[in-house]
Order: structure tokens, then C-alpha cells, then sequence
């Protein structure tokens, strides 16, 4: 009889927040994961201090087993503390784990890759002759419980390649004779790791070859040596696995061999509803294990909740089988009413941590509050378990807590993990229904780095056809579609559009003390922000036609009818002499009905010379690029100082001038006329023209060096960001009607390639302006075609250590590389 009870009583979904502080589970989580994440640190901590001097490898304990084996220090202690290093982004923690792996390999693999203990002692092998049933169980344990866990979360890797090379020699050397040929062992334990591990190897690789192992392993239990033929059908771990293993290959049957479906589900069915009859207890909780003849119960209650469990999960959304699920349901109703201090099985640090593990990951499926609230608590204990020194027990089950920890933190954080994740970080994260992601992080100290949103690692890694319940997963909470479009929304800056991939390496950067409330939901259409001009990788002549046509339309756009040939028709107003320069002050034709005055430097030689277009920005005007030595470094001054021509003319007006034009228009035409007054000077040398400007003046860089092909070399400063910022804290006068529909700046800086491009950005600017997160997610939009055509070389981001100012040094190295 199946013990269930209706799903619609359980109390289902994440625990709220208060309804006045939409924040307040954020905060609450925030301050969980730190915890978490400072107990993962100083376990790694505490366990190198540990480490053999000379191997670097782990001991078995830390009171006396110096000896390093496979189905402990590997497989239970060694991947947790990889992964330590690579979700807090440490980098020696990351290196010294990877240092580990190779050693192990090269010191203690015995029988073609699959490994032996190694003595610290002696610096080598155990003397005796290798025994294939133990090498077999280290490695099988040592892939399942070690690998498998690390490749779940981390994708390919070296350990992908450890993993394959054991399951492979294991099967090589499989010893055991069964009505389906060799197989690795006898053991429930090791055929149920075999089961765990291929599956996944088989839906990563397409490797047939694991597909049908897994399936011989699969036809020996479930029709031969069944499992309710076995004096003991265990329900713990060391035993367990094979429900779980067997599960997983039932999900390789039902997709892609419907004959073997057929005939495993009567059997596998038989086998968990014997264990939902003789093997539950109270509350839907798990005895240690059952007689299958008898029905008697082995004492003690199973660590193996949640890994029992998973199978049922697994197998009931298979076959829609809603007596399983709620089997699970019940479980996880019941479970906040124990604690695993007291209870027979479940007493230590990892007897927690096996129980809390096996708990999240149904939760992750069945969301149950009560029962979140147990893992609360139970974590508790772990946590209070570890001496100052990080370590807890002083075996290599240390690990298995850390791996609990991780799990926990990246719950708290709904699997967003920080580059780096310092211990003074506090970073939490509570989800709604809707899709709408809430982050809170705060800093002591100054951070900048990367907010690492989670993917669908199932689908991207693994190919799995369903996100299905399996041991050694760590469970997917918020992931990122890489190519679907999110909102994210920091309090206090405008609404920045980006794309999932952009989500896996958000860059972030707080000042000491500094909070931030971010808010991610999957973007609405917005037809303003089409980009129907956007610009895509394509071959070298496609992206020339690109350029061209979108040249043309935003010419039309700007109502610009610039005309080279129109006279301009100059007058001299000063002329002032300098040490190495003239300054003289003209006026000269815009259009047929305007006038303007302009600034030129002459240089104090006769021979042909560079020139630079000089740009102010707001609040400026054409002095100011000269005299203000603060913001703009006085840059035309020091071009002139080093025997550039320069010219500067007033853009800052916010009145269109003539009637039927566009205010942008009329700057860029103004800018255009200067360079059409460059070319009648006899000393300018019209192949070497260059354009420069901050803020505005950078905004008007990049149209004039966008429109203008006689602008060889471009600097624009303070400027390179997306027209989402500046749709909020910015002076409007940038935005035209249609302009968001055709492009982003991305696109425009685009037109001036192949020739040379120098952004400017400042680590100072505010998170409101011209952010440098943003500037680099620009820059690698407009990298494209400039590696479509070959000019990387001619592409530069300056990241400086200012503000909103010229960066001077980089402005004149970029100009006297390109002019």
C-alpha cells in the first residue's frame, strides 16, 4: 500500500518575504551563503595545512592514516575542495586543486588508470600485489562520488577526462561472470555507482558504449539477480545506490529503447512499492534497509532519504506515476519533525550533511517550507562542528559537509556564485513566480568583479532530455537562457537589457561598505529597442555593404545634407602666438544660411602635419579642450604642443539652429565642416586626421568618426556605454526618433572600423553614468567586426583609474600610434 498524502496540503514554495520588505529573504539569505561560504574556505584551509609535504595529496585522516586512497580522500574529500576553489574564484585553491589531480594520476594509478593507495611514508604504493575487486571499488567510488560531482557543476574538464579513462579500465577489467556477460563487480554498491556515473557519461559523450553497459548492468538486476531476491534490499548509502543507478537508466529506456522500457517498469515498479510497504517509517522517513521475504526492517533510520528518494522521483515523472511523487511529498512534509543529532545513522557532521544533501535536491523539485526550515536548522550543526582551525571531524568526510555547504550556499543564492567570493561578501537572492530574480549584496571592502548567474547546466553540459533527480547534482534554482533577454535593474541606475550569456559574467563593482539591490527579469518586447541595423559576424565585403547602408540610413536619420564642396568662405577673428603653436580663431561657412567660429592650431614648422578634431562636452565650448587642464587635461593644447593641428568649434547648443534639421544633425555637421576646413590647410596632411572628445565631445567622436571616413583615427572618451543607461540621469538631447529602433552605440562605433578606435572609461565613474561594466559589454559588440576585418590591432579599451576625465597618457600614445 502506498503511503501519500494530496500535494495541495503541503505548504509549497519558497519561504516569503516580509510583505513590507520585498528584500528582507535577500538579506536573510545573504547572511546564510557567507556563512556557508566562510566554512568552505576554512576547510580548505584547514585540510592543505594537512596535506603530504611532498605528494601534496590528502590523507585519509588527520589523526594518523597518512595515506591517501581512492574511495575516500578522492572521492569524498578532494572534489569539494576543487570546487571550493573554483565557485569562490580562488585562484590558488583552484591551482593547487589542479595539482592535485595530476599527481594523483601520475603517483598512484596501478593497473592502467585506475588507482591504488599511496603510502606517504615510503612516497609509493602499497607493496602488495593489486587486487582487482578493490581497485575496482575505489575507482568506481572515486568517479561516482568524486568526478561526478565536479563535472555536474563545472562541465568538461580534466576530471571529465579522469572520470572517462576509470569507468573505461573498469570495465576492461571487469571481473565477474553474470547471464549478460562481464561486469564489474558484485556488489550493489559499486554496480549502482557504474549505473550513476555512465548514465551521465553516455547522455554527455553519445558514446554508445556507456549506453549499453548501463543497460547490462540494468538487464543483470532487474532480470536476473533481481533486487527483491537479495536477503536485504539497503536503503542507506553503501547500498542504495543501485535504485538510483538503476533509475537512471530506465530514463536512457524510455527515451531510446522502448522494448527494455517495457520490460524494466513492472520490475522497478515491484521493487518501490516493496520499499514504500516494508522500508518507510513514520512520516514517510527510511529505515536502514528490508528483507524483501519477511518484510522486517534493518534498525536505524537511512541517510539515504533524499538518494532513495530521487529515484522515486524520477521514475514517477517517467511514468506520471502521482502515488510516487506523492510518496516524496510526504517525506518531505514530514521531515522538519527530526533532528539528525538524535537520530540512529544520521549522528555526526556527515551523517547531516548526507541527509541535508539528499533533502535539497528533492526541495529543488517539491518545495516544501517546513522543510526548507529543517535544512535551516540542521545546518546549524555542521557549521558548529568545525573547529578554527576548518577542520570538523578530522576524516575525510570533512568533505561531504563542505560539499552540503556549497549546495546550501548556492540555494541561499538562488546558484549565483561571485568572482571572486571573499568571506567579507554577503550575497542572497529570493525568486518569485513570475520569473523575477532579487539580488542583495554588500561588501566591506572595495570588490570588483563578476556576478556569476547559473545555467541550465543539465541541457548545456550534460544533454540530459529532462532535469531529473540524481545523487552528486547540484541543483539548478535561477538559470540564465542564454540567448533570451533579461532586465537587470540595480536600485538607483537605470534598467541595463542584456542577454543570459551576458548573465554567466556580470561585471559588478561596489565600494567599501557599498550595498547593492539588483533585480533580474526575463525583458519584455520593447520595439523601440528593435536594432533592426544590429550588427552580426559576417564575411569582410558583407560587413563593408553593413556598414554602408546603415551610414546612409543614419545620415537620412539626422537630416545631415553635409555638402565638401560648399564654400567655406573663412575669416580670421585673432591670432595669438604661443611657444610651439599659433592660435588662431576663424570663422568659416556651416551651411548656406550659418556661421560659426572656430579654434586652430598651426604649428610653428612648415611641413605637412596631423590633425585633430577637438570635442567638448557639456557645459563646455570650444575653449575648453585647450584651457581646462582638470576634466580635459587641456588635450588640444598638448596635441599642439607635440605638432598636431588642431581645430575645436562650440556643440554644446540644445536648440536646432535651422529649421527642417536634427540638434544631432547640426553638431555633426558643424564637426564635419571642420574637417572640411582641415583639408584646405596646406599643412595638414589630409590622410593623417584624427577626431577626440570627453563625454559629449566623446559622443560626438563616435558619429563624426562613424560618418566621416576621412577620420583615420578616433579617441572617445568617456562616452562607450548602451542606450539603455541614458535613458535615465542623462541629458536627453543624444536621442532621434527611430535611432533606438535601427541601432545601439555599439553599432555606430561599428562604422568606424577598420580604422583606429580608442575608448576611454574611468573605474571612478558612478554606476549611473558612463560604467565601465557597460563600456566592456559595448567594446565586445563592436570587437566583432573589427575581428571580421582584420583590425583588431586598431581596437582599444582604455580602463583607467579616473573618473569622467581625459586619460592624457593613453590619448596621446593612441594618436601618435594611428596619425
Amino acid at each position: 500500500m502506498r503511503k501519500a498524502i494530496p500535494l495541495f496540503v503541503i505548504a509549497l514554495g519558497l519561504p516569503l518575504a516580509a510583505q513590507d520588505d520585498p528584500w528582507a529573504e535577500a538579506r536573510a539569505n545573504a547572511k546564510d551563503s557567507q556563512q556557508a561560504v566562510r566554512f568552505c574556505r576554512r576547510y580548505a584551509t584547514g585540510w592543505l595545512a594537512n596535506a603530504d609535504p611532498r605528494s601534496g595529496l590528502l590523507p585519509r585522516t588527520t589523526k594518523g592514516n597518512w595515506y591517501w586512497n581512492a574511495q575516500d580522500c578522492a572521492a569524498d574529500n578532494f572534489p569539494f575542495l576543487l570546487l571550493t576553489g573554483w565557485v569562490t574564484d580562488d585562484h590558488h585553491l583552484k591551482q593547487t586543486a589542479l595539482a592535485m589531480l595530476e599527481k594523483e594520476q601520475s603517483l598512484t594509478n596501478r593497473v592502467d588508470s585506475l588507482p591504488d593507495d599511496f603510502l606517504f611514508a615510503t612516497q609509493s604504493q602499497r607493496g602488495r600485489a593489486p587486487a582487482m575487486n578493490r581497485l575496482i571499488f575505489g575507482a568506481s567510488e572515486y568517479a561516482k562520488d568524486g568526478l561526478l560531482p565536479i563535472t555536474e557543476y563545472l562541465g568538461p574538464g580534466p576530471w571529465l577526462e579522469r572520470m572517462t579513462g576509470l569507468v573505461r579500465d573498469i570495465w576492461k577489467h571487469a571481473p565477474v561472470e553474470s547471464p549478460v556477460g562481464r561486469i564489474p563487480s558484485k556488489s550493489l554498491e559499486v554496480n549502482g555507482e557504474m549505473l550513476e556515473t555512465m548514465s551521465r557519461l553516455y547522455w554527455m559523450t553519445g558514446d554508445a558504449s556507456f549506453k549499453n553497459w548501463c543497460f547490462r548492468l540494468a538487464d543483470y538486476h532487474l532480470l536476473h539477480r533481481k533486487l527483491l531476491d537479495e536477503k536485504t534490499v539497503a536503503l542507506r548509502d553503501h547500498g542504495c545506490e543501485i535504485l538510483g543507478g538503476l533509475s537512471e537508466a530506465y530514463v536512457i529506456a524510455a527515451h531510446e529503447d522502448r522494448e527494455r522500457y517495457e520490460r524494466y517498469r513492472p520490475q522497478l515498479h515491484a521493487i518501490l512499492d516493496a520499499i514504500l510497504e516494508h522500508g518507510t517509517l513514520e512520516d514517510g522517513m527510511l529505515a536502514n534497509g528490508f528483507d524483501p521475504k519477511t518484510g522486517k526492517k534493518r534498525s536505524g533510520t537511512s541517510d539515504g532519504l533524499g538518494y532513495v528518494y530521487d529515484a522515486f522521483l524520477t521514475i514517477a515523472r517517467i511514468d506520471q506515476d502521482t502515488g510516487y511523487e506523492n510518496a516524496v511529498a510526504t517525506a518531505l512534509a514530514g521531515v522538519h519533525k527530526y533532528r539528525c543529532r538524535d537520530v540512529i545513522g544520521l549522528q555526526g557532521a556527515d551523517g547531516h550533511a548526507d541527509a541535508i544533501e539528499g533533502v535539497l535536491n528533492l526541495l529543488n523539485r517539491i518545495p516544501v517550507a517546513s522543510a526548507f526550515d529543517w535544512v535551516d536548522r540542521e545546518m546549524q550543526y555542521i557549521f558548529s562542528a568545525q573547529r578554527p582551525d576548518g577542520i570538523l571531524e578530522g576524516w575525510y568526510g570533512d568533505g561531504n559537509s563542505a560539499r552540503t555547504a556549497l549546495m546550501y550556499a548556492m540555494w541561499k543564492t538562488r546558484g549565483l556564485t561571485l568572482s571572486p567570493w571573499r568571506d567579507d561578501m554577503e550575497c542572497g537572492a529570493s525568486s518569485n513566480e513570475d520569473g523575477t530574480l532579487r539580488v542583495f549584496l554588500k561588501t566591506d571592502w572595495a570588490w570588483s568583479g563578476h556576478l556569476r548567474f547559473d545555467r541550465a547546466r543539465h541541457v548545456q553540459y550534460f544533454h540530459l532530455p529532462s532535469d531529473y533527480p540524481r545523487i552528486n547534482q547540484f541543483p539548478e534554482w535561477f538559470v540564465a537562457d542564454a540567448d533570451a533577454r533579461y532586465e537587470v535593474h540595480r536600485q538607483g541606475t537605470c534598467p541595463d537589457i542584456v542577454t543570459g550569456r551576458e548573465l554567466y559574467d556580470y561585471e559588478l563593482t561596489l565600494a567599501p561598505g557599498e550595498s547593492a539591490l539588483i533585480t533580474i527579469r526575463p525583458a519584455k518586447p520593447d520595439p523601440e529597442r528593435a536594432r533592426a541595423s544590429r550588427y552580426t559576424s559576417r564575411p569582410p565585403a558583407r560587413a563593408r555593404v553593413w556598414q554602408t547602408e546603415l551610414r546612409a540610413k543614419l545620415t537620412k536619420l539626422l537630416k545631415l545634407e553635409h555638402q565638401a564642396e560648399s564654400p567655406l568662405a573663412p575669416r580670421e577673428l585673432s591670432r595669438t602666438e604661443a611657444d610651439d603653436y599659433t592660435l588662431v580663431e576663424v570663422e568659416i561657412q556651416s551651411t548656406p544660411r550659418r556661421r560659426m567660429p572656430v579654434l586652430v592650431t598651426l604649428p610653428s614648422t612648415g611641413t605637412k602635419h596631423p590633425a585633430v578634431v577637438s570635442i567638448h562636452g557639456h557645459g563646455g565650448n570650444r575653449r575648453t579642450v585647450y584651457d581646462d587642464g582638470r576634466v580635459y587635461r587641456k588635450f588640444a593644447s598638448e596635441l599642439a604642443k607635440r605638432g598636431y593641428v588642431t581645430i575645436s568649434c562650440d556643440v554644446g547648443q540644445h536648440r536646432v539652429q535651422e529649421e527642417g534639421r536634427t540638434l544631432m544633425g547640426e553638431r555633426v555637421q558643424d564637426l564635419l565642416r571642420c574637417v572640411d576646413y582641415l583639408e584646405t590647410l596646406p599643412v595638414v596632411d589630409k590622410h593623417r586626421i584624427g577626431c577626440a572628445g570627453l563625454s559629449l565631445g566623446g559622443e560626438m567622436a563616435m558619429w563624426l568618426g562613424a560618418l566621416d571616413p576621412r577620420i583615420k583615427a578616433t579617441v572617445s572618451a568617456g562616452f562607450l556605454t548602451t542606450m539603455d543607461q541614458m535613458e535615465k540621469h542623462h541629458c536627453m538631447c543624444w536621442k532621434l526618433p527611430g535611432l533606438r529602433k535601427l541601432v545601439d552605440y555599439a553599432d555606430i562605433y561599428s562604422l568606424i572600423a577598420p580604422r583606429a578606435l580608442q575608448c576611454q572609461n574611468g573605474l571612478r565613474e558612478s554606476p549611473r553614468s558612463f560604467y565601465v561594466p557597460l563600456a566592456r559589454r559595448a567594446m565586445a559588440e563592436v570587437r566583432t567586426i573589427y575581428t571580421d576585418l582584420g583590425a583588431q590591432s586598431r581596437l582599444e579599451l582604455d580602463v583607467h583609474e579616473g573618473g569622467h576625465v581625459i586619460h592624457l597618457p593613453a590619448l596621446l600614445e593612441f594618436l601618435a600610434e594611428h596619425l
